[in-house]
């Protein structure tokens, strides 16, 4: 499998994880007998696109650890492909502490900017203002 046809099976696969998220709504507001769309509800928004690109990040990190061991395990011996495998799964890694605590971060501040209460669960938005 080329280069090209991973990049591929990958954004077909986001696509795919895309249309399973769309279809269950991002925002419950603007649509006809909803209420009108608020602040609260385009941070909402911004929540669950974080949240979906959580998700599809979590199946890109697997399946390029799955390709490192892929290469690790098809070396037959060859030490500069043992690295390329082990280079594969660190930066998979790398990458996924790199979108937890960006997400982290974010949550924060959207906790922040809608001024949910403390006791409510810490990823969970109330708008209170």
């Amino acid at each position: 499998m080329t280069k090209l046809q991973k990049i591929y099976s990958a954004v077909g696969y986001s696509f795919i994880l895309a249309n399973i998220t769309f279809a269950q709504g991002l925002v419950p507001c603007g649509n006809p007998g909803q209420a009108a769309c608020t602040l609260c509800d385009a941070l909402q928004l911004v929540k669950n696109l974080i949240n979906f690109m959580l998700q599809a990040g979590f199946a890109l990190v697997g399946l390029f650890i799955a390709w490192g061991a892929f290469v690790i395990m098809t070396a037959g011996g060859s030490e500069e492909r043992v690295k390329e495998g082990r280079k594969i799964m660190t930066t998979a890694v790398t990458g996924l502490v790199i979108m937890l605590t960006a997400w982290l971060v974010l949550g924060t501040i959207i906790q922040i900017l809608t001024g949910s209460p403390s006791k409510l669960p810490w990823n969970t938005i109330q708008c209170t203002y």
